[in-house]
């Protein structure tokens, strides 16, 4: 994940780091054409993979001209106002948005007329990820996330829940959540759009769970993923680059990963970076800082808070057990 730092490029923002949204950035880049439009800046812009960044935003009342946007956005109104009206080429088409809510905006045609203080979660939504997933569930690439607004879906009312919990538990250090988790989890979202908010992806089976069995990888494969986790829980793993171990598609090895070792493979990296800790707690000295460095933790608070989830106790409490 990498965050907009005023003042660079996005080539030149290192990766891992969360902070405001640049002063200067790419034409038709959606948070610049939505600051443009609300005179606001974004409390944060962070990317979680190639095609997916997200932003907070606290908005005031204003119109606001959406088009040529290079992303799409997907929006949970989070507080405040809810007198949302919606346009498309100056024809309301919707209006009175609903805290909680989420709805998708195309990356161009429409218009927005904000009527009070709001605060919103932005998810932008590159085109090419929505094309390569859905040429992976045999879709074809000229597929199109139907427009909605303000309605409810858990999914993605929890998937915003997630994400917005991993940024802000790393908001006050210069590291970002785990780029597999990032990884995975922007293709596990577009996934979900192609398939219930796609008018191709409704009602079509996945190719994956058709009249194919469970996919799942063999012994072989498994072992030559997790040998590789092992010997890299301290670097940041892409899903792209583990798929590739085995030469899958991502969306074919979350699933098979998941099939043969019971995990999804963060939640397989997470478990063994806190096993690795856990082990260097009972058998070093080295500062808890340093452990949470080793094992592949950006944040020692994000250790701690992972650490107590798994064990029951903090790394400082849990090594004056041993």
């Amino acid at each position: 994940m990498r965050a907009m730092r005023a003042g660079r490029t996005r080539e030149e923002t290192p990766m891992n780091a969360i902070a405001p949204a640049p002063s200067h950035a790419a034409p038709h880049f959606a948070p610049d054409i939505i600051a443009a439009g609300t005179g606001a800046r974004p409390h944060y812009l962070v990317t979680g993979g190639d095609q997916l960044f997200a932003a907070r935003w606290q908005q005031e009342a204003c119109w606001l001209p959406f088009h040529g946007a290079a992303h799409h956005v997907l929006v949970l109104h989070e507080n405040g106002s809810t007198a949302v009206r919606k346009y498309e080429r100056g024809k309301l088409v919707a209006s009175r948005s609903r805290l909680g809510t989420v709805s998708f905006i195309p990356c161009d045609g429409t218009e927005w007329e904000i009527g009070g203080r709001c605060g919103v979660v932005h998810l932008y939504i590159g085109q090419a990820l929505i094309a390569r997933v859905a040429a992976e569930e045999d879709l074809g690439p000229a597929v199109e996330i139907d427009p909605f607004f303000a309605i409810r879906d858990p999914w993605l009312q929890g998937f915003f829940q997630m994400l917005v919990s991993e940024v802000e538990l790393y908001g006050t250090v210069p590291m970002s959540p785990d780029s597999l988790l990032l990884s995975q989890s922007q293709h596990l979202l577009a996934h979900h759009l192609v398939r219930r908010h796609s008018a191709s992806g409704r009602g079509v089976l996945p190719r994956t769970e058709g009249m194919r069995r469970q996919p799942t990888l063999t012994p072989r494969q498994l072992r030559r993923v997790t040998e590789h986790i092992d010997a890299h829980l301290a670097t940041p793993l892409g899903l792209a680059d583990l798929a590739g171990l085995v030469h899958l598609s991502q969306d074919h090895f979350i699933r098979s990963f998941k099939a043969a070792s019971g995990m999804a493979p963060y939640q397989y990296l997470l478990r063994r970076r806190l096993e690795g800790a856990a082990e260097l707690l009972r058998t070093s000295d080295l500062p808890v800082e340093a452990v949470a460095q080793r094992m592949g933790f950006g944040s020692p608070a994000y250790f701690s808070t992972r650490f107590r989830a798994f064990l029951g106790v903090a790394p400082s409490a849990y090594r004056r057990m041993r």
